[in-house]
């Protein structure tokens, strides 16, 4: 059960810096291309907190795959 944990601590940050990084250049891009305020309080937040449900969601499912395996 540890090597999965394990796992975990060491991919979750990763993930999460590559969401940061996604979300720097999404910001950029959209600065870039003129968005106002409005877009950023509204759609750009949407957009990470979407971004940030899928990589938490990705954890839980793999936690839960590992600990299947390792019950069987």
């Amino acid at each position: 059960m540890k090597p999965v944990y394990l796992k975990v601590m060491l991919f979750l940050p990763l993930l999460l810096f590559i969401d940061w990084i996604v979300m720097v250049l999404f910001g950029c891009f959209a600065s870039a291309c003129g968005a106002e305020n409005k877009f950023f309080c509204s759609v750009f937040c949407k957009v990470g907190i979407v971004l940030l449900s899928l990589t938490f969601a990705f954890i839980g499912w793999f936690i839960l795959r590992k600990r299947k395996k390792t019950v069987q």
